[in-house]
């Protein structure tokens, strides 16, 4: 399936008015520092990938113009297949701006004791101590690393404007959903950590 530049930029206003009404997204947030890339090919690095956030750039993403801080969005993707089934543009560009809000406040992400208590290990953890648990995710692919794991959530909390799903109901992903709520609340208020 083509993914064309019009509808990429109105999904783009759909969820920037979804992070707005959360805390994430509005004048003085650095969320709004975050572009989003419409790319004519699927992303060299990782062709499978229906979007990318990009925390730092290598030479070969940096030689092909990616730049830190950014999302990319490729107009075609392997995972976008007719016959694959597959998150919607708006989940997608969900879950990468979770990644740019994790990129922009450290402080209550990155660096945060109570991320590491809530998700259960550090941001840049390349797999989850927690994986397999029952009752702990809310997709298979949250349970990759904690970075999976919040963007997963927090791609779910604007979807379902706050409220959760009861099929999430469990203690582990009421506290990660609280975590995205008291977030939304931190960076809208203008707070770089939890103190």
């Amino acid at each position: 399936m083509i993914l064309t530049l019009p509808q990429l930029n109105r999904a783009t206003l759909d969820v920037q008015g979804e992070l707005y009404e959360h805390g994430f997204w509005g004048e003085g947030t650095r969320l709004t520092r975050t572009e989003v890339f419409w790319c004519a090919f699927p992303l060299i690095t990782s062709p499978v990938a229906s979007g990318l956030f990009y925390h730092s750039t290598g030479k070969l993403d940096a030689l092909w113009g990616f730049q830190a801080g950014h999302i990319y969005i490729p107009k075609w993707s392997l995972s976008r297949l007719p016959w694959r089934k597959g998150d919607s543009i708006r989940d997608i560009l969900r879950h990468e701006y979770f990644h740019s809000i994790s990129h922009h406040y450290r402080m209550l992400i990155q660096r945060s004791s109570r991320f590491r208590k809530v998700f259960g290990g550090d941001y840049n953890d390349s797999d989850h101590p927690r994986a397999g648990k029952e009752g702990e995710f809310v997709s298979q692919y949250a349970q990759t690393d904690p970075a999976e794991d919040i963007a997963e959530v927090g791609m779910l909390f604007l979807k379902h404007k706050g409220k959760l799903p009861t099929r999430f109901n469990t203690p582990a992903i009421k506290k990660k959903w609280q975590f995205v709520r008291d977030l939304g609340e931190r960076v809208g208020a203008g707070h770089y950590s939890w103190q």
